[in-house]
């Protein structure tokens, strides 16, 4: 039984389920119109090969459709950017100084570095900085950063999403495909540094209004 229940899930995951659906209706139908003998057997053979062929056409096109979604994919991974968010030591005065300004309701900097670990150009970096004249959270862009390139060390201003606070950046491969990397940092249990936690990253389309100031 349990078989069956994943064959049946493997089917829907594939998109096929449709087909036995569309074979089991015309089975019924030429089942009815032989009841009601509206077809003899020669026309009944016709129909069956006629839905055969209907079947078995679509399936190929599904088949062929999903193989050619998965070579673009790979072709596309092949040249995915990654950018890592790397934190540059602090001095222990300016630590605390940063962590002071969190329990102020600021909004902390801390200064890194974007670095290139994947296989492609990274396009359209971007990230947030304050400006020192007038306070303000801004985003910043860095150009391009090639595979295994970095920047130069940048103050770049933490993001509060929720209860948490990232370190973001937005960029593009060289097919246009958005790609958002972010690191947690949460304060330590004395408030006087940071903790950086893993690199997230995602692939998805990026609203024009994340790269917009607070």
């Amino acid at each position: 039984m349990i078989r069956k229940i994943k064959w049946v899930e493997k089917m829907i995951a594939e998109g096929t389920m449709w087909l036995l659906v569309i074979a089991f209706v015309a089975a019924v139908i030429i089942g009815i119109l032989r009841a009601f003998n509206q077809i003899d057997t020669a026309q009944t053979l016709e129909i069956a090969a006629l839905t055969t062929l209907v079947l078995i056409t679509a399936w190929y096109a599904k088949h062929t459709a999903t193989m050619a979604k998965e070579m673009r994919e790979q072709r596309y991974d092949a040249f995915r950017p990654v950018i890592d968010i790397v934190k540059m030591p602090m001095e222990p005065m300016e630590m605390a100084k940063q962590a002071y300004g969190v329990g102020e309701g600021k909004f902390p900097e801390l200064p890194c570095i974007l670095r290139n670990i994947g296989v492609g150009p990274a396009i359209g970096v971007s990230s947030f900085i304050i400006v020192p004249s007038s306070d303000e959270r801004r985003p910043w862009d860095f150009g391009t950063i090639a595979v295994g390139e970095q920047t130069l060390e940048k103050s770049l201003s933490l993001e509060q999403t929720g209860d948490r606070m990232v370190l973001v950046a937005y960029y593009k491969d060289i097919h246009g495909r958005g790609f958002v990397s972010k690191r947690e940092v949460t304060l330590d249990k004395e408030r006087s540094g940071w903790k950086i936690h893993p690199l997230e990253t995602e692939a998805r389309k990026i609203a024009e209004e994340e790269y917009s100031s607070d």
